[in-house]
């Protein structure tokens, strides 16, 4: 959610007082106060509709600090990462986050391009292969992993599949 320039936001003000100013009769000064706050918030709630998250949308939020990208998504729940993210995180698709979300089309950060070398479908497995996962998606920094026997979902960064996963090839199970 982007706000309106200064210049906007002050004439929308100033209409509003003007507005009061010429009521019939005159505002009392909790009533003036009532529409300065209710014309307030209605210059800065967003008019657009939540955004959808998907697979490879890239978007800015006022809560971030950089645009990030949907890298991965299920019925339930999206993983967002960016550019700089050593893990990424999860939101839930029915939350109030993605009221506040834009869409961007900036590419830096996108999913898929990992600096490691790991890519989706890699096979992967941690502690003597008791454990043994999938990747089904990648950031630049990181990588989300699906274990193959409770198909549970967990982001790992690089860092941590350089020194705790070996890479496995053919079936693990």
């Amino acid at each position: 959610m982007s706000l309106p320039t200064k210049a906007k936001q002050i004439a929308a003000v100033a209409a509003l007082l003007e507005k009061a100013a010429d009521a019939d009769p005159p505002l009392s000064l909790e009533d003036l106060a009532e529409v300065i706050v209710d014309g307030y918030h209605d210059i800065i709630t967003p008019a657009k509709p939540a955004l959808h998250p998907h697979a490879e949308m890239a978007f800015k939020h006022p809560t971030l600090s950089s645009v990030h990208h949907v890298a991965w998504s299920d019925d339930y729940r999206a993983w967002v990462v960016s550019g700089a993210a050593r893990y990424g995180f999860f939101v839930p698709l029915a939350s109030d986050f993605w009221k506040y979300a834009e869409p961007s089309t900036a590419k830096s950060g996108a999913p898929g391009n990992n600096v490691a070398g790991w890519l989706r479908g890699d096979l992967v497995s941690r502690g003597q292969r008791a454990r043994k996962f999938e990747v089904i998606a990648t950031g630049d920094k990181c990588v989300l992993l699906q274990d193959v026997l409770t198909e549970e979902v967990e982001c790992d960064s690089n860092d941590n599949m350089k020194l705790y996963y070996k890479k496995e090839r053919g079936n693990l199970l």
